[in-house]
């Protein structure tokens, strides 16, 4: 085997964790796939054993598409979509890549221990459920995560954190307070100020 034949041994299973192409995701996208290749190549030569490898927050304003984006990187589609304000609560999503291509993707939620799901419209709505029973269903925001672990041959092996977009002024007839943009923003930095934390 020639050194350009071992290259592309070394790398091709990368192109399986992530199957998007670069141009439906937009730059946003392309350069999530930047950092996931490096983090993916950190883990395999078992750095993760000696150091913490990052993890990837999106942050932006209120219905920016950060959550398409993230949904890209997942390879599936499982996140609340609508128009408005969806993401209310942080959302990470844990991700465990399964080598097996035919190998059947399944997800289960830290506050829902006993249950595994397997038909991702069913995901969704847990996060809906979720939100909805810490944040309320007026709108408002929260910050106590949701956390999510997702099992797939189509996801990499990292770490997404969704995270409720910057909200300047408090939405008419919703239970925001009128320092939403402060609580939106302590949020962000809390994320930002977290070393093992890449944001875009």
């Amino acid at each position: 085997m020639d050194m350009d034949d071992e290259e592309e041994s070394k790398y091709s299973h990368l192109s399986k964790k992530v199957k998007i192409e670069d141009e439906k995701g937009g730059y946003l996208y392309v350069q999530l796939r930047k950092f996931i290749n490096v983090i993916d190549e950190l883990r395999d030569v078992g750095l993760q054993e000696h150091i913490s490898l990052p993890r990837i927050a999106v942050l932006g304003q209120q219905s920016a598409g950060k959550s398409s984006v993230l949904e890209n990187i997942v390879g599936i589609d499982l996140l609340p979509r609508g128009a408005g304000l969806c993401t209310r609560r942080p959302l990470e999503m844990r991700l465990n890549h399964l080598y097996e291509d035919d190998a059947k993707a399944w997800a289960k939620f830290d506050e829902l221990p006993d249950q595994k799901f397997t038909d991702f419209a069913k995901v969704r709505e847990a996060i809906e459920l979720l939100t909805d029973k810490v944040a309320g269903t007026n709108k408002s925001i929260v910050d106590k995560p949701i956390v999510v672990h997702v099992y797939s041959p189509t996801c990499p092996d990292l770490t997404l954190v969704d995270l409720p977009g910057l909200t300047r002024i408090p939405l008419s007839g919703s239970d925001q307070p009128e320092n939403i943009y402060e609580i939106t923003k302590s949020m962000a930095l809390k994320y930002i100020e977290d070393a093992r934390t890449i944001i875009l």
